[in-house]
């Protein structure tokens, strides 16, 4: 005898009624009966020898289409049941839901009772996927707004409709609840597939940007067009002007670079919202000249960007510097440059030592390093400068590897010529440093944060100290630790450093223990004894001449990959050099040639040009522009 599972389907020996059990307690089977009331099923309970187990009448394929445009009922193909079954039997070829065949549906249901509306649109959201068709809100539009799209908004309405006859007291569905359904459907056949709802063309203006939408293909271009356009000039939507100015400022095939455009858009967005990110968008644009051919508009850079910097936004911070250092529409002041320089670097370089590689920390150390050998602020000190550029150099490099962002070729190529015109000055010393005092602490000591020391012993009386920042209550990995070596040309995070003492030191812990943790140190001078607390309890002391921290080699590169020319030009007014692929061999060095600028085509100057393998580039090769000819 088949047992009485919940979900089987049992049919009441006496009356011959078929149900769907609901639970089973021992002899007792409580089952579900939706042949009175789909909206209220009844549910009644047996003894298991007053049932069968039954199976139930497989729907066909060719019974969906019907159904849909209400030719027949759900309890037509049920045997009246109004129960139904799983597995639907393929007797015909597989049917797909039309706008039209829903369409047809509504006519039909509209102005009847609850009853036999609810079992329709039951029924329809349980026919779904037999009908060919996923319900699916986030799979992107493209060429063209189909069936599918209005068939996805359109089951949204039936959802709605089923909720609000279950809603309350099941009240009786009047023309208007109908309407959003049906205009939707009407408007979508009666203009043969060209109207489509608002809701379709948001969600097209909002799936794609600036960095996506050259991808797709010129008919989802123009969709895409279309429907942002209509949100700019008609719904004057603040998202959408935001989105067709970056459209415009960093140029697609569909909105060519135009700085006009571009900043018309951002003047609009930032006084309908205040948003600061369009005061520094602006100030870029002032800054540079873009609408001004060339020409920097320094007080409307100036103003924009005191915006940005009073939101915390980082490039307006260090682009204010960069006017106070060069003394552009403001009066020369190295030291507030400095100090803002100064600002952005401190709170960057723990975002990134937390793992933020998209960050402004290769901008910001690039300008500390250009503070120390330009002595804006600051004396001339090539060694930190060239602490500051191993720093960015790092940083940037990241930064390509996790994202795309706009101008980072030029971050990157500014960084390399600071630090070759360091390094020519800069000679290196090796690969260990040396402290007469515990310097390696302001590693792992960051923020005073716990850390974790385990000592070994090694020939001669020196100790090998493992060192490493511990995670707080509140993080999900410790920061990694930034070591910075001029000298050895070297840079890294790490997450774990190894220091070694001088010969004859000694350590001595709490019960002989070769592992500590401490979070502040006091260091004796004279006795040369660094003492390490935690909290304010003595953990250890460890008694030694000096520490030292030897860099890791560099390993050679190897040059790989195809080669590339390279000239690097450039523009005149900024005084800024970038480098562009140069097929022409027979350029050299003083000669002026055509590329494709912010405004058009361009004549610059090359100052050098150079040979290099794919392994050598700093950025992938498709992130390089060409030069198009000699002037």
């Amino acid at each position: 005898m088949a047992r009485f599972e919940q979900g089987t389907y049992a049919k009441v020996i006496e009356t011959g009624r078929i149900g769907v059990v609901y639970s089973r307690e021992r002899t007792k089977v409580s089952v579900e009966f939706y042949d009175k009331s789909m909206i209220e099923p009844e549910i009644f309970s047996f003894k298991d020898h007053e049932l069968m187990v039954v199976e139930l009448p497989r729907l066909k394929t060719s019974q969906l289409g019907p159904f849909v445009r209400g030719e027949i009922t759900v309890s037509d193909i049920t045997n009246g049941t109004n129960i139904i079954p799983d597995y639907i039997e393929t007797d015909t070829k597989e049917y797909k839901i039309t706008v039209a065949d829903l369409l047809a549906g509504l006519n039909v249901y509209e102005g009847k009772s609850e009853e036999e509306v609810y079992s329709w649109l039951d029924t329809l959201d349980l026919f779904e996927e037999s009908m060919s068709f996923v319900n699916d809100p986030w799979e992107e539009i493209q060429d063209a707004v189909t069936d599918k799209d209005i068939l996805n908004l359109a089951y949204d309405e039936v959802y709605d409709l089923k909720w609000l006859i279950l809603d309350g007291e099941f009240p009786e569905l009047k023309p208007e609840d109908y309407a959003p359904l049906r205009n939707l459907l009407e408007t979508w056949i009666k203009s043969e597939g060209k109207e489509y709802p608002e809701s379709i063309k948001q969600r097209i203006a909002f799936q794609y940007d600036e960095d996506s939408i050259d991808k797709q293909s010129e008919a989802t271009q123009k969709l895409f067009k279309e429907c942002l356009d209509y949100f700019c000039d008609v719904k004057k939507d603040t998202k959408a002007i935001q989105k067709r100015g970056y459209c415009y400022y960093c140029g697609t095939k569909i909105y060519p670079n135009d700085w006009i455009k571009a900043r018309d858009a951002f003047i609009e967005y930032y006084q309908m919202t205040g948003d600061a990110s369009a005061a520094n968008t602006l100030g870029y644009i002032y800054y540079y000249g873009r609408c001004n051919d060339g020409v920097p508009e320094y007080e409307e850079a100036f103003k924009y960007f005191s915006i940005g910097h009073a939101y915390t936004y980082f490039e307006s911070t260090y682009k204010l510097a960069d006017m106070f250092a060069h003394g552009y529409g403001v009066v020369k002041d190295g030291e507030t440059a400095n100090h803002l320089y100064w600002s952005v670097y401190k709170q960057s370089i723990k975002r990134f030592m937390k793992g933020d590689m998209i960050g402004k920390f290769a901008d910001a150390a690039l300008r500390m390093g250009n503070c120390f050998r330009d002595e804006i602020g600051a004396p001339k000190d090539l060694e930190t400068a060239y602490y500051y550029y191993l720093q960015a150099d790092l940083a940037i490099r990241e930064r390509v590897k996790a994202a795309n962002h706009y101008g980072d070729n030029v971050v990157y190529t500014g960084i390399q010529k600071a630090l070759a015109s360091v390094r020519e000055e800069y000679k290196d010393h090796g690969r260990t440093e040396k402290y007469e005092y515990p310097g390696w602490t302001k590693w792992t000591l960051i923020k005073h944060r716990r850390c974790k020391l385990s000592v070994k012993e090694l020939k001669d009386g020196m100790l090998a100290l493992d060192a490493s920042p511990m995670k707080r209550y509140d993080e999900d990995e410790a920061p990694m630790m930034l070591i910075t070596v001029p000298r050895a040309d070297y840079c890294e995070l790490k997450k774990k450093i190894r220091i070694k003492t001088a010969p004859l030191s000694r350590f001595e812990a709490k019960d002989g223990a070769k592992e500590i943790i401490f979070d502040h140190i006091e260091y004796d001078l004279r006795k040369h004894r660094t003492t390490f607390y935690l909290f304010e309890d003595k953990v250890a002391e460890l008694y030694t001449d000096y520490y030292t921290f030897t860099a890791p080699a560099n390993k050679a590169a190897k040059k790989s990959g195809e080669k590339y020319h390279f000239a690097s030009v450039r523009f005149e007014g900024t005084g800024r050099v970038y480098d562009y692929l140069c097929e022409d061999v027979t350029v050299k060095p003083g000669d002026m040639v055509i590329i494709n600028g912010y405004d058009g085509e361009k004549a610059v100057e090359v100052v050098e040009v150079s040979d290099k393998y794919e392994s050598e580039l700093g950025l992938p090769i498709e992130r390089y522009k060409s030069v198009l000819r000699k002037a």
